[in-house]
């Protein structure tokens, strides 16, 4: 009979740490459209509530996310600073491409949109704007979730299955 592997005094997992990627993936996709509904809602009042500029209304959205949204924001408000005449579109665009949030192309997609209309346009149509992001990326991420459902318990399955592989391989 084998001695099992051991880790600073404890069991090694039958999973290393990662084995699942696609899963994590998932779970960040839900919490970074999260997080950025969160934002574009809080940029949306600040502009109702004040006719702000757009500065503050990104320190708002950067206030009440975390993470990677919180980076996006504050990449933008502060490219913001320094716009030496570039349209705000296209600061957008780069710190879109720039942050290491996980969406999908679908999702990219309805920001880069809202950001061609932020700064551009009067206060009414960017908050309409604002107002349709969310419901996109809210939609957006209903269906990140019945498919992190779905395909978490796949996931789940080849985890232990591959778990249950690597311990009889051990034996």
């Amino acid at each position: 009979h084998r001695a099992r592997p051991r880790v600073r005094g404890r069991r090694r997992p039958l999973l290393p740490a990662g084995a699942l990627p696609g899963h994590a993936r998932l779970r960040g996709r839900v919490r970074d459209i999260q997080g950025l509904t969160a934002g574009l809602e809080a940029m949306a009042r600040t502009l109702s509530a004040s006719l702000a500029p757009l500065d503050e209304m990104l320190q708002a959205a950067e206030a009440c996310t975390g993470q990677r949204p919180a980076q996006f924001f504050h990449t933008c408000r502060r490219e913001l600073l320094t716009l030496g005449g570039n349209p705000f579109s296209r600061l957008w665009d780069k710190a879109l491409r720039e942050t290491p949030l996980r969406l999908d192309e679908g999702d990219r997609a309805v920001l880069k949109q809202v950001g061609g209309v932020l700064g551009r346009y009067d206060s009414d149509s960017q908050t309409v704007a604002l107002g349709q992001a969310v419901q996109r990326l809210s939609q957006q991420q209903r269906e990140a979730e019945e498919r992190q459902g779905r395909l978490g318990r796949v996931y789940g399955t080849l985890g232990v299955t591959s778990g249950l592989l690597f311990a009889i391989v051990l034996l």
